[in-house]
């Protein structure tokens, strides 16, 4: 029963491995650089969905490492789904060691910090499975890891995991926007960056958006 628990925590978050695209394997390509191109900029969307590619195998060799490395920088942003990912994964020792003072800190955080009822629910009952299986000290551990934690931007504390995609440039300078007066160059702002992802989101193919949960 418990692993049956964990099995469907950890399968609400994840992408199938036998995912079904509706676009070819170049395009499953050119869709993850360009989402590997966003994650590197420090986008957490763009970070929790080359997660998903990377357990999938979609656009990226399959690699439950390289999985958690994304999901985990999401995750170290405030990504609430990131974060019920990376718990499951911390709690069945997928991509990283079974970690059970982890998975239940990343499943606190989110258990009180969500405002998504689906997140919070299942946080909690994989909360409920963990306290099972913790010592009090092991708890009481995780507990003061998740009232220590803040966000924060990954690329202030996660290096590139390695693979093969080109090395990430220096940031381009900022350039005037034609409205923009000549003395204030303009610079990305939230909303473009969202914008940004949303459109890549739209390209995404129906099936596989659905299995992510967007």
């Amino acid at each position: 029963m418990k692993r049956a628990l964990l099995s469907i925590v950890c399968g609400a978050a994840l992408i199938a491995n036998s995912v079904v695209c509706a676009a070819d394997p170049l395009s499953d390509k050119e869709m993850a650089d360009r989402y590997f191109q966003a994650a590197q900029s420090g986008d957490n969307d763009a970070q929790f969905f080359l997660g998903a590619l990377y357990s999938a195998g979609a656009g990226r060799p399959r690699s439950d490492e390289q999985a958690f490395q994304w999901f985990s920088r999401a995750a170290e942003q405030g990504h609430s789904h990131a974060m019920l990912v990376l718990a499951g994964l911390y709690a069945i020792g997928r991509g990283t060691a079974k970690d059970n003072v982890n998975a239940y800190k990343w499943a606190y955080i989110v258990s009180v910090g969500t405002r998504v009822d689906e997140f919070r629910n299942g946080a909690r009952q994989l909360m409920g499975v963990l306290e099972t299986r913790m010592t009090p000290a092991e708890l009481s551990q995780a507990r003061a890891a998740a009232a220590d934690w803040h966000a924060v931007p990954t690329q202030a504390r996660l290096a590139t995991p390695s693979e093969t995609a080109p090395p990430q440039p220096s940031p381009p300078v900022s350039k005037p926007s034609p409205s923009a007066s000549a003395a204030a160059p303009s610079a990305p702002t939230a909303s473009s960056k969202k914008d940004d992802i949303d459109t890549l989101m739209d390209k995404m193919p129906s099936e596989l958006r659905k299995r992510l949960g967007f």
